[in-house]
């Protein structure tokens, strides 16, 4: 015969359980009418920014951290419920960041083109945008560049852990034949003194940085394709895989809405 007693403490037992899940129901379906995701109840953690000075995306004029990215960025924090904001952006030369932000959790550099070879050393949130990158040489050399194998003769000149330096090497230009630089302003100095004949970079970026040299961008001409760039926000490996689907989400919805309000296709590609 079962002990009344004991009945009682056990349907007391399951009552406050059921309380508990009703409870957390209520707080589940409160969130979502009020259009916050569930996730949102989990802190953020702290972020690590790391970048270089590359205006327009992301560059400080009259100690202000301005660009485009830099813009994007803060949007993205608060739509996670970071209280992080572009103050807190260090920038670096690009060498030194790219092998910080491979050191820590919790630590993404921008922005970063995503290729294959560097695909494994990082996480990715992305793309920002894309464009195309050319081996640019000037245009009174009158070059005839094919095919990857025409360059190999000629002296290229790159950055230090950068994209030029990523493709360079796949287009097989010799090591010997390698410059490398820890900016990309002195490769154009180099390209303008020519004692380069190339530089792989997107000619937007090799404009400014000629104009900021005082050097006219004009006397030079896009040669040959070097790659198409994806650009992207680049976690540390030891990042939560949550973190960096949480900051995706958010930065698809802010692209989503700035293509919205400017009434385009969410290509996100600049060239």
């Amino acid at each position: 015969m079962s002990d009344p007693k004991a009945t009682k403490r056990i349907a007391s037992g399951l009552s406050r359980r059921w309380q508990a899940v009703v409870a957390a129901g209520l707080l589940l379906t409160a969130a979502a009418s009020n259009g916050s995701p569930v996730q949102a109840a989990t802190a953020f953690p702290e972020l690590k920014l790391l970048s270089e000075d590359w205006k327009p995306y992301h560059y400080v004029e009259d100690d202000v951290v301005k660009g485009q990215t830099a813009d994007l960025l803060e949007k993205i924090l608060e739509k996670v419920g970071s209280t992080q904001t572009r103050e807190d952006i260090v920038f670096l030369p690009w060498a030194r960041a790219f092998r910080e932000a491979q050191v820590d959790a919790n630590t993404v550099l921008f922005s970063t083109g995503r290729t294959p070879e560097r695909e494994r050393l990082f996480k990715w949130a992305g793309p920002i945008l894309k464009f195309d990158s050319y081996f640019i040489g000037k245009k009174e050399r009158n070059f005839e560049i094919e095919r990857s194998e025409d360059l190999h003769q000629y002296k290229v000149g790159v950055v230090i852990d950068g994209a030029s330096a990523v493709f360079a090497k796949r287009h097989g230009i010799p090591e010997e034949n390698t410059t490398f630089n820890s900016q990309g302003i002195f490769n154009v100095k180099m390209l303008a003194a020519d004692r380069i004949d190339f530089i792989p970079i997107q000619w937007k970026n090799f404009a400014r940085l000629a104009t900021k040299a005082g050097i006219d961008p004009t006397e030079f001409e896009p040669v040959f394709l070097a790659d198409t760039v994806s650009l992207n926000f680049a976690f540390n490996l030891k990042t939560a895989d949550g973190v960096v689907a949480r900051f995706q989400t958010a930065l698809e919805e802010v692209l989503g809405l700035q293509e919205q309000a400017k009434g385009e296709t969410p290509t996100r590609e600049v060239n």
